[in-house]
């Protein structure tokens, strides 16, 4: 178990799954009709930077929550 925890707070592995989760994200978005992004807000050249801010944002929000 204590392998599994190490592996969750190495820093490598962490951005592995960072890059992981930002790809799947954009592949989803960029997935969806171009009706659907305006309804969301975003327009499909947006969607990179729109995830990153989500995921930094959600980063940001999960550091005060542990403190």
């Amino acid at each position: 178990m204590s392998a599994l925890i190490n592996l969750k707070n190495n820093s490598v592995v962490s951005k592995f799954v960072s890059w992981i989760e930002f790809s799947n994200t954009c592949r989803a978005l960029n997935g969806l009709d171009d009706n659907i992004l305006a309804d969301i807000g975003i327009v499909r050249g947006q969607i990179p930077s729109f995830v990153s801010k989500q995921m930094n944002s959600n980063n940001v929000l999960k550091d005060e929550n542990a403190a």
